[in-house]
């Protein structure tokens, strides 16, 4: 599994460069996206992006909220804002920048600055909501907080973006606060069934994985087996499973306990009611909700009993979609490439090469009045959750569309199945 940085955190403040901007976004549209690491042959933009437009022109703060389904998501979005005509910001993870001297001085140069999300990062917030505020750039977030690789699924969005929105929004009282939701899709130009195939093949041999006989006629069912096999044998390295064993259908119901057993004691620390409907998924929301409002409590009161409780509720939640039917319900040549590569990246605890050419889809969803969720909430604590799960709603529903028009050899089924 993607393991949490053990660096010791340092804010790292944006300096934006006009100059530097300029010159990295031409470097982007014509070296980085279609570059080895990404192999972005073709970006569509559609939705409301002359609402966009039109909000900068009024001089209306703007909040760009995108779903995270790549590593490619922030050179696709530089793009998208190039051609909407809004410079943006990101707040990115701190880790990003100390991948090196020359990393960390690009990222503050184009205008970026640093949060550490599994702690109570009050520069940041600060930061972000005065990116919002003073209005010279947009702001631009990933409400899931990480990678998951789940494209066609959006994970429940984290409560600090309608968060910085909304205090935003009381500080500047009388300019409207606009949030963006972005939509975004990645499909495959071909069928890179020999890649993926490879990259197979060389975790089942370096993780000690033996294939089902038939595996190679049913590329489904030797997906799952390994995907179990190699979350099992992380948790057991780590010391959180005390057996293991090949069995899929004992390992199935081992991972599908200890992701349950693993919540239940976060929310045990938290003193939480487990909701009474929506399974795992909305009991890690709530838990990563309430361990974000006692982040940002205004107090600052010191609370060491939540240290740890966000990495356990992101490793339940890695866990639990390799138990869910994300492939098998709609097994397309995407979504199988997809789930390779996040087998292999929780392998090697790192991103993985690209498998063959793709098409980037960018649905810009019309503005959402951050006033409005204000006024009708009466008070920022209780806008938070609606403006949260409008953002999600919107980005979901424009996933959804674009899949439903993707003729893209990507949103094929994958051959035999």
């Amino acid at each position: 599994m993607l393991e949490f940085s053990d660096a010791s955190y340092q804010f790292f403040p944006a300096k934006p460069s006009p100059f530097f901007i300029r010159f990295a976004r031409t470097m982007n549209r014509h070296f980085i996206l279609p570059g080895k690491s990404h192999r972005i042959s073709e970006l569509r933009l559609e939705g409301e992006t002359e609402a966009v437009r039109d909000a900068k022109e009024r001089g209306e703060r703007i909040v760009f909220v995108i779903n995270h389904p790549s590593h490619s998501d922030p050179q696709v979005v530089t793009e998208v804002q190039r051609r909407l005509g809004v410079p943006a910001s990101f707040m990115a993870a701190y880790d990003v920048f100390l991948r090196s001297r020359f990393n960390a001085w690009s990222m503050q140069k184009l205008g970026n600055f640093s949060i550490d999300r599994e702690a109570a990062d009050r520069k940041a917030m600060a930061a972000a909501i005065s990116t919002v505020t003073t209005g010279q750039y947009a702001l631009s977030l990933f409400p899931e907080g990480n990678v998951y690789l789940t494209n066609d699924r959006v994970t429940p969005f984290l409560d600090g973006t309608a968060f910085i929105a909304l205090k935003a929004q009381q500080a500047i009282e009388g300019t409207p606060v606009k949030i963006v939701p972005v939509s975004l899709k990645f499909t495959h130009l071909t069928t890179p069934r020999e890649a993926v195939t490879a990259r197979l093949v060389d975790l089942g041999r370096r993780s000690a994985h033996a294939y089902a006989p038939g595996s190679s006629e049913n590329p489904l069912a030797a997906v799952m087996g390994l995907g179990r096999h190699l979350v099992g044998v992380h948790l057991q390295r780590h010391g959180f499973l005390h057996e293991r064993t090949d069995d899929e259908a004992s390992l199935y119901e081992l991972l599908k306990d200890f992701a349950g057993n693993l919540i239940t004691e976060v929310e045990t620390t938290l003193a939480l009611t487990p909701p009474k409907e929506g399974g795992l998924v909305e009991r890690i929301r709530k838990v990563r909700s309430t361990i974000h409002q006692i982040r940002t409590d205004a107090s600052g009161a010191p609370r060491p009993e939540i240290d740890g409780l966000a990495e356990k509720a992101i490793l339940a939640f890695r866990v639990h979609g390799y138990l869910t039917p994300y492939l098998i319900e709609h097994p397309s040549i995407d979504r199988y490439d997809e789930t390779v590569e996040r087998l292999a990246e929780d392998f090697y605890s790192k991103a993985m090469p690209r498998t063959g050419p793709r098409r980037a889809i960018a649905h810009v969803h019309a503005p959402l009045d951050v006033s409005a969720f204000l006024s009708e909430s009466g008070s920022l604590r209780n806008a938070v959750a609606p403006l949260t799960r409008a953002m999600e709603t919107a980005v979901q529903s424009g996933i959804d569309t674009i899949n439903a028009g993707n003729d893209a050899p990507g949103a094929a089924l994958v051959p035999g199945v």
